[in-house]
């Protein structure tokens, strides 16, 4: 259990390391996600995806941990690219398959027509 291979949207395969929160990160550019073990404990269930230039620093205080911490998350799965379009790449094709519970889901226009603008705010994540 301790890699995990998740296939994006493009059929691609995309390999992931994982990590027990209080390791040593390198300051290098990656693709993370906070995880859960599956209830078969053969795998993982993200929880939430994002990237990032510099894993260390991120993930030093990640606002986002103690939320994954009460959803069951145990590990963060890191999975290691230098070049920012390919980051941009990962993260994209596996949001569309894995569609992470922290990350929000998108709506659409028709999806919020009848709404007032400050009843539906929109969740913001930043991620380098």
């Amino acid at each position: 259990m301790l890699n995990m291979v998740f296939r994006g949207a493009s059929g691609r395969a995309h390999r992931f390391s994982a990590h027990r929160p209080d390791e040593a990160f390198p300051h290098a550019p990656a693709v993370y996600c906070f995880a859960r073990p599956t209830p078969d404990g053969r795998g993982w269930t993200p929880l939430f995806l994002s990237r990032t230039a510099n894993l260390a620093a991120r993930l030093a205080a990640h606002e986002s941990w103690p939320e994954a911490r009460l959803l069951g998350a145990t590990h963060i799965l890191v999975h290691q690219r230098e070049e920012r379009d390919v980051r941009e790449f990962v993260e994209a094709d596996l949001m569309v398959v894995l569609k992470p519970i922290m990350n929000g889901a998108l709506l659409d226009a028709d999806e919020v027509s009848g709404f007032e603008e400050d009843e539906v705010a929109p969740r913001m994540v930043w991620a380098a």
